[in-house]
């Protein structure tokens, strides 16, 4: 086993190349899905950032503007403004409660939930963009994709060891 004290004298470098190179690569990751979702968004209708928060308010109907804002981790003025346009579509209803006038409840609208199927748009999006990224793509090489973005998150999701 090899300690620290071993290491070569470069090693502190090549650590920093290393989480550079990662970052770099998560930034890369980052940029291309949202292009892709920005793409499927279009093909619906909307902006990611409209399609992101019908995806949320599907999955949490009468979600206030700032538990909305915090899940999309966006800023709630940038929020209230994709919401108003929304609402302006008919796509989104805002409640105030009786009990709480300060409060807005938000939720997609009866008619839009019934003239589309979010479900099926949000595992469209899904299936249509990761499968078909990986459907050419040996499994072998899939299946290393994965257990390198799982180990990565083990690594993320571990308590950092005081030195």
């Amino acid at each position: 086993m090899k300690f620290r004290e071993d290491w070569p004298n470069n090693y502190e470098e090549l650590v920093e190349r290393q989480a550079d190179e990662i970052i770099k690569i998560f930034k890369s990751i980052k940029k291309n899905i949202g292009s892709k979702f920005e793409e499927s968004a279009k093909k619906c209708g909307f902006t990611a950032t409209q399609l992101s928060a019908i995806f949320h308010l599907h999955t949490t109907p009468l979600i206030t503007l700032q538990a909305l804002s915090e899940h999309m981790g966006l800023t709630k003025s940038t929020v209230s403004g994709i919401i108003d346009r929304l609402e302006k579509q008919g796509v989104v209803v805002r409640e105030i409660p009786n009990d709480n006038r300060r409060i807005v409840r938000l939720s997609i609208s009866e008619e839009f939930e019934k003239n589309n199927d979010i479900q099926k748009i949000k595992m469209e999006f899904r299936t249509n963009f990761i499968s078909k990224l990986i459907k050419n793509v040996d499994s072998k090489e899939v299946s290393k994709i994965i257990y390198g973005l799982k180990q990565f998150n083990i690594i993320l999701n571990e308590k950092e060891e005081s030195a």
